[in-house]
């Protein structure tokens, strides 16, 4: 198990530490672990779970409503 610094965990997820801070502080980040009195950190476990969390489906994964086939072959003015 490790702590990771809020510029550590910002860094993983490719945000500025900023945004981080924000979403922490709206309650939308990663569960933080207070550490001390002034030291905040992340477990990365924690990290990597909130990361997966916001996966989304890429555009590849939706279903067309025309067969591969005829997507790929231009439409035809007749078609219209």
């Amino acid at each position: 198990m490790q702590i990771l610094s809020l510029d550590q965990a910002a860094y993983r997820a490719g945000i500025v530490r900023r945004t981080l801070e924000r979403m922490l502080a709206e309650g939308t980040g990663p569960v933080k672990v207070q550490v001390s009195k002034r030291r905040v950190g992340i477990l990365e476990a924690d990290l990597e779970h909130w990361l997966n969390s916001r996966r989304r489906p890429g555009p590849w994964s939706v279903p067309s409503e025309r067969p591969a086939a005829e997507a790929a072959a231009p439409i035809r003015e007749d078609e219209i």
